[in-house]
């Protein structure tokens, strides 16, 4: 019976460590050109980032150069769309008027410059005044399109010395046409981040940088009522091992009596 309970005990504790370690080890953070996207609920597209209601708070933020700039990116993702968010600090003197930030897609992980055929590009015509437009556009011979449908959303504000834009980019879009990149959940795709300064491209970009994007897969995604049952679960399993920790104490005092009885 002894042996029994001891087992018993021993698989507990074991299974407690392994959810404890599933639940608990942080996400890493670095930096780096190949990012990993995180799953999260949708961002509301709006060129502000809302502390208060945490909206980028599950997504991979990283920080890179965009040649000599330093950026913050944001990248997560749901079933449906690709969230990227660039935010950059400039003096008040250095941002142009109708400066704009975009993001040039591939269809694979190549790095040629010919193979970014898609670009998702929010272009302020009036920065201070909050004053901008979202373009999809495809490439052709470094010539720059309007899509027939345009697919995605952008939106851009400033304040202060930071300009923020955000993008949200279809996932798996169904009736693709060939004028878009095709992205899918767990596939690595190369995207360029580029800034300029009018409405000419691609002769106004100044600066650009290319990350991979992983996205992350769906079937990766852990609900969150099985996060609260393997935290019940947990919450359990130390009740139990309380109990037998209780119980073999009561034993070793018994024991300890009897003991006593029959030194008497």
């Amino acid at each position: 019976m002894k042996k029994i309970a001891f087992n018993i005990l021993i698989t507990l504790i074991f299974l407690n460590i392994s959810l404890v370690s599933f639940l608990f080890i942080p996400n890493s953070f670095s930096y780096s050109d190949e990012i990993d996207s995180k799953y999260g609920e949708s961002p509301t597209i709006d060129g502000y980032i809302n502390i208060s209601t945490q909206e980028w708070n599950t997504a991979k933020k990283i920080q890179v150069l965009l040649n000599d700039l330093p950026i913050n990116l944001w990248v997560m993702n749901n079933d449906e769309y690709l969230y990227i968010s660039v935010q950059l600090d400039l003096e008040p003197a250095a941002h142009n008027s109708s400066e704009f930030v975009g993001v040039k897609l591939s269809n694979t992980t190549s790095e040629n410059l010919e193979d970014f055929m898609d670009a998702k590009i929010i272009q302020f015509s009036n920065i201070s005044g909050g004053k901008f437009q979202y373009f999809d556009l495809y490439i052709n011979d470094s010539i720059y399109f309007n899509d027939t449908l345009s697919s995605g959303h952008g939106a851009a504000k400033l304040e202060g010395i930071t300009s923020t834009y955000e993008f949200s980019i279809p996932i798996n879009e169904i009736n693709k046409s060939n004028e878009d990149a095709i992205l899918e959940h767990g596939k690595t795709s190369a995207f360029m981040i580029i800034y300029g300064v009018s409405p000419y491209y691609p002769s106004s970009i100044r600066k650009s940088i290319i990350v991979l994007i992983n996205i992350e897969p769906i079937s990766t995604k852990t609900p969150q009522f099985i996060n609260a049952a393997l935290f019940f679960l947990v919450i359990i399993i130390f009740c139990i091992l309380g109990a037998f920790y209780s119980f073999y104490i009561y034993k070793i005092f018994r024991l300890k009596d009897k003991i006593e009885r029959i030194k008497r």
